[in-house]
């Protein structure tokens, strides 16, 4: 079993900073920095919601509550109000005085008083932003750890809050403003950081400090890299919170929508924490998914767990094996965070193991169900059984699979199959198989009594879903005697749960997969597969048991073939899963009595799961899919999760491959039918989910267009088109990593300042930068839904006899 980390994120942890990806760059290096910048939102502050605009939602809700917004303005009429207001404050002071710095309460001027009090809403929203707002520890850890090195340090922010309602914030958030030499803010300094102005300040106000020793942070990269390169301050890049198309968190918002808001941040931090593997590119990978996705769902599991043994007085649980290797930590680790009480003692079962304890007697029927058992070879079949082998026509088929038995002929006519069925219900083999059953029970529930004290107590917790096991576990103990008063904790449960709470079991689960269950609960059940797999350890699931010569019970495990790589790789998901634990401690700790616990959203905190189950990434499916998986019952079937199918099952397309996952596993056998429709075509969910929440609109036709682009190595183009249209497709090629350097408007002048990474031109001047030596074909960005072929056609009569033809790619339907 993993031992829980137990290690508290504190931001005076002087080390903590070098467990992050992007902060580690300067682990040896702080003895050449003489002095560290760091910008404030999205670096050192990170807030509780999904979007900076989100806090103006906040806003309105508790100006409703006070009285000083008008009831008719609905939070969502607000927020976009703000917005507006905003944008109508800096392009009034651009005009004024050429800079477009404005304050919070040049904002909120441009809000009638008729419905709002300008005044006690920029309270509001200072007050607001306290609520919200949380130290990174990653970044403080670091200012700390400058400042014990006597590094002065300085926060430049652009911003429309003035330094003293910044200092208030930060303070409200627990950083040791003492430890803050010097705070820059664009709204008084009225420049900001993307032309230079606030670095030139610093050097400025420490004219002893060469620019070459100054780090400056942030999560910007044309303000806080690009800008501080115009002073000649190294910038370092800190993209924690913003997204890219690859990023976990747009995925999930494509399928679900914002997914765990109040944690968004804290999960990305998480995750950035992996440079605490110290191990390549692979485990980071499964790290990251262990502390953004797997941690967050199992920790909810714990949470409802613990929330069931507070409400009962519960002091002991019992996490079956093998996933317990990870789920017991986790437990641990939780009750420890809550200051609960826990004893957590796993227990080593299985199906297999209980199999023969849990029979009255061995009749037809039980024979009819191993017999049927896909690829049991005889001498599996007897060793599950237990009993010697007497039959000596028998004896040189133990290699042979049952069904393979039914088609080789014995003496007197008969089958091997036939003999093989025959000696087992005959009285010599039902005399050896009462026999193991009764010796199987008795070891079984001796374990029990040795490991546990009293057996008919067990509080079990497992992922769930049928209660296979639960369901053998109360029989046995009834059938030694004993009365049953178990307590069992699945996380997801399946309908035949129903029947087992009729016979008096007292069973319970966290989500349900049946009828009437969510479609998380659902999704899991359908592939636990990669779920189950990456929460176990280096061994092989409960065979049986034996006593040893000392006279203790001991469980006997399979053999686990893995790959040293494949093990690794699960070791640094489950670090993952601990480590987001650690996280979220931190945060609810610093907003405490602000935030829920993730037990009482079981479902929406089921969601990073099931997005990864219903609509994988092409790299989830790759390496997630590669996983293998093991199952001992009765026989060793080993395979990956994403398996090999025949070919023809892909011919009608991916609608059709996912419709035939719906066979028998006999016709087609399919883990995870996402994971292998996803592999061969990569996109084809996320582009159906994406069509399907934009109303059927034109941002797949957008995706699909951008993905031409990409599957022709282009990363540089112009784009060309005008108004709102022109600025979507814009910033979809910025998200998915495009660099487009100039945008030609035929609506907007060449000289007009563009307010964006790109300058605008015309197509003469493109045209004319074609020729220059050394340049490639020119590609155009065409963004119009109306001029299809005006467009095209423009650009084309533009380039008549240039040396190379333009390449165009336009909205296809």
């Amino acid at each position: 079993m993993l031992k829980g980390s137990n290690n508290l994120i504190r931001p005076l942890n002087l080390l903590l900073w070098q467990n992050d990806r992007y902060l580690s760059a300067l682990t040896g290096q702080l003895q050449a920095v003489r002095l560290l910048s760091l910008d404030i939102f999205d670096t050192l502050l990170f807030r509780t919601c999904a979007n900076p605009s989100d806090v103006f939602i906040q806003i309105a809700e508790r100006a409703h509550l006070e009285g000083c917004l008008k009831g008719s303005i609905t939070p969502s009429a607000f927020k976009e109000m703000r917005m507006k207001a905003e944008h109508k404050a800096r392009e009034k002071q651009a005009a004024r005085t050429g800079f477009g710095e404005v304050t919070l309460e040049q904002i909120y001027d441009e809000m009638p008083e008729s419905i709002v009090n300008r005044v006690k809403l920029v309270q509001l929203e200072v007050e607001t932003e306290e609520d919200v707002c949380y130290l990174n520890p990653h970044v403080t850890s670091l200012l700390y750890a400058c400042k014990k090195e006597q590094i002065p340090v300085a926060l430049l922010s652009d911003m429309y809050l003035s330094s003293d309602q910044l200092r208030r914030i930060l303070g409200s958030a627990g950083l040791d403003l003492s430890s803050v030499d010097t705070l820059f803010v664009s709204s008084e300094e009225r420049e900001g950081k993307s032309s230079g102005h606030l670095f030139a300040r610093l050097k400025e106000l420490y004219p002893q400090i060469d620019a070459s020793a100054i780090v400056h942070i942030g999560d910007n990269p044309a303000a806080d890299v690009e800008g501080a390169a115009k002073e000649g301050v190294r910038g370092l890049h800190y993209p924690v919170i913003p997204e890219h198309f690859d990023s976990v968190h747009h995925w999930e918002f494509v399928k679900h929508g914002d997914v765990l808001p109040e944690w968004k941040s804290l999960r990305k931090l998480a995750a950035a924490s992996d440079m605490a593997t110290n191990h390549g590119d692979q485990e980071r990978m499964f790290y990251r998914f262990g502390a953004e996705v797997l941690g967050p769902f199992l920790h909810t599991l714990c949470e409802w767990v613990l929330d069931i043994c507070v409400q009962e007085g519960i002091t002991c649980v019992n996490p079956l094996m093998r996933e317990a290797h990870l789920l017991a930590p986790m437990l641990e680790q939780a009750a420890q965070q809550r200051g609960v009480e826990l004893q957590v003692k796993p227990v080593y079962v299985s199906r297999q193991a209980t199999f023969m304890a849990g029979l009255e007697r061995f009749g037809e029927a039980e024979l009819a169900y191993l017999l049927g058992i896909h690829g049991l070879k005889v001498g599996e079949l007897f060793e599950v059984l237990d009993i010697s082998m007497e039959e000596e026509r028998l004896k040189a088929y133990l290699t042979e699979t049952v069904e393979a038995c039914r088609h080789i002929s014995g003496d007197n006519g008969q089958t091997i199959y036939d003999l093989l069925r025959n000696y087992l219900l005959s009285d010599s083999g039902q005399s050896r198989l009462l026999a193991s059953i009764e010796r199987h029970r008795q070891l079984f529930v001796g374990y029990l009594r040795q490991e546990f004290g009293a057996p008919e107590r067990l509080v079990t917790v497992d992922i769930g879903f049928q209660g296979t096991i639960q369901g053998a576990l109360e029989k046995i103990v009834s059938l030694a005697g004993l009365q049953p008063q178990m307590t069992h904790l699945l996380a997801v449960g399946a309908n035949r749960l129903d029947e087992l709470r009729l016979q008096g079991m007292d069973i319970r689960s966290m989500l349900r997969s049946g009828s009437g269950g969510s479609e998380a609960g659902k999704r899991i059940a359908r592939t636990p597969a990669f779920l189950e797999e990456l929460m176990m350890g280096g061994f092989g699931s409960t065979l049986r048991y034996v006593a040893v010569e000392s006279g203790r019970i001991i469980p006997v495990q399979a053999q686990l073939h893995r790959t040293d790589e494949e093990f690794a790789s699960k070791q640094a998901c489950q670090k993952g899963a601990l480590a987001f634990q650690s996280y979220y401690a931190y945060l609810f700790q610093q907003k405490e009595g602000r935030l829920t616990r993730a037990s009482a959203q079981p479902e929406e905190w089921s969601k990073p799961l099931h997005r990864v189950l219903a609509m994988p990434k092409p790299e989830e499916a790759g390496v997630l899919g590669n996983l293998t998986h093991q199952d001992n019952f009765c026989t060793e079937y080993i395979a990956p999760i994403c398996g090999v199918v025949a070919e023809e099952w892909y011919l009608a397309g991916p609608e059709a491959f996912l419709n035939s996952c719906n066979y028998a596993p006999s016709v087609m056998n399919v883990n995870w039918p996402q994971g292998m429709v996803t592999r061969r075509f990569p996109y084809y969910l996320y582009h159906y989910y994406l069509w399907l929440g934009d109303g059927f609109g034109s941002q797949a036709m957008i995706f699909d267009m951008i993905q031409r682009v990409k599957k022709d190595a282009i990363r540089s183009l112009t784009l060309y088109g005008s108004g709102a249209f022109a600025e979507q497709v814009l910033k979809a090629a910025w998200f998915h990593g495009l660099h487009i350097p100039f945008w030609i408007d035929p609506a907007v002048g060449a000289d007009t300042v563009p307010w964006g990474r790109f300058a605008y031109t015309t197509l003469e001047q493109a045209s004319l930068l074609s020729e220059e030596p050394g340049r490639e074909a020119p590609a155009f960005l065409i963004a119009t839904l109306s001029e299809l072929e005006a467009y095209p056609n423009q650009i084309l009569k533009a380039f008549e006899g240039s040396r190379a033809a333009p390449k165009l790619y336009a909205i296809r339907p």
